[in-house]
């Protein structure tokens, strides 16, 4: 039995395309203490199922219906409990893991089986240099009630954060607690609302040495034009406006109605009309309580 069950959601790339599955499954292939503490499972979203390599490390499993990331996230769940694994380890196919990053893992799967307060370990994800994962709650860093979050800091975290699902590990028995992850969020936000649970439950965070270079697949600004960014940007809306309603305070879900309508205004300003008319919807939408 392995301490730890590692999934890695694919979508339209293969296994060896995936920098997640090329460098977890090298060292898994060389590292014998590693191995003795990890388990893998490629859990393939895309249409079509992807020419496997001959040496394939783990599970491999497809389903090109794409019922979305949550669902993924919940088989994984399960497989973990009927195996006994007591943490789960949430990996995109972009993110690049260590070596080092691998070794505290396993460290800390050991030193902290025992702590039932610590619901997740988490490393720092970053973009361009600068950490995007922890981060404080929005509200908490526009009115500046903290200049920035200290992510030089090693061990159990204080106050709310918000946090990434890549290259988190979650215990087991504190997603089975909370019901497992939000089926309502099928893909944006779904990383937010999970956490946000976990810390409600009174789990908490504990913040690796280890930082991770990490790709951001969100709506980018710039495409105003394509419909596949403003379908995606249309459901991301709609997931943030639901997470705000279930786990936001009042003074985080005024913030967040004023911050969909000043993102109208810049938007109309720069004669994106279709962006605009989003985000108001969004706005009013917030208000009248929908999804």
């Amino acid at each position: 039995m392995s301490a730890i069950l590692a999934i890695v959601v694919l979508y339209k790339m293969s296994p060896e395309a995936s920098p997640t599955y090329r460098a977890l499954s090298a060292a898994l292939r060389d590292d014998v203490k590693l191995a003795g503490c990890m388990d893998l499972l490629v859990v393939d979203n895309s249409p079509e199922s992807q020419e496997l390599p001959t040496d394939m490390v783990g599970r491999y499993l497809h389903d090109g219906t794409n019922p979305g990331l949550a669902k993924r996230y919940n088989l994984a769940l399960r497989e973990a409990v009927a195996v006994g694994a007591g943490w789960l380890l949430l990996l995109d196919q972009d993110t690049a893991v260590t070596a080092e990053y691998l070794a505290e893992l396993c460290e800390l799967a050991q030193s902290l089986r025992d702590e039932a307060k610590v619901a997740a370990v988490v490393p720092k994800l970053l973009l361009d240099g600068g950490v995007q994962s922890p981060h404080l709650p929005n509200v908490a860093r526009y009115r500046r009630a903290s200049q920035s979050l200290d992510v030089s800091k090693v061990g159990l975290m204080q106050g709310r954060v918000r946090v990434y699902n890549s290259g988190a590990m979650i215990r087991v028995s504190a997603l089975e607690a909370m019901g497992g992850f939000p089926e309502a969020y099928w893909l944006d936000y779904l990383d937010h609302a999970t956490f946000a649970s976990l810390q409600e439950n009174g789990g908490g965070i504990y913040l690796m040495a280890s930082s991770l270079n990490h790709e951001m697949s969100i709506y980018l600004p710039g495409k105003h034009s394509d419909p596949g960014n403003a379908a995606r940007q249309t459901n991301q809306l709609a997931a943030e406006n639901r997470f705000y309603r279930e786990h936001g305070t009042l003074e985080e879900r005024v913030w967040h109605r004023l911050a969909l309508a000043k993102q109208a205004l810049r938007s109309a300003l720069g004669k994106h009309f279709s962006e605009a008319g989003r985000y108001m919807r969004a706005a009013v939408a917030m208000d009248r309580g929908q999804a």
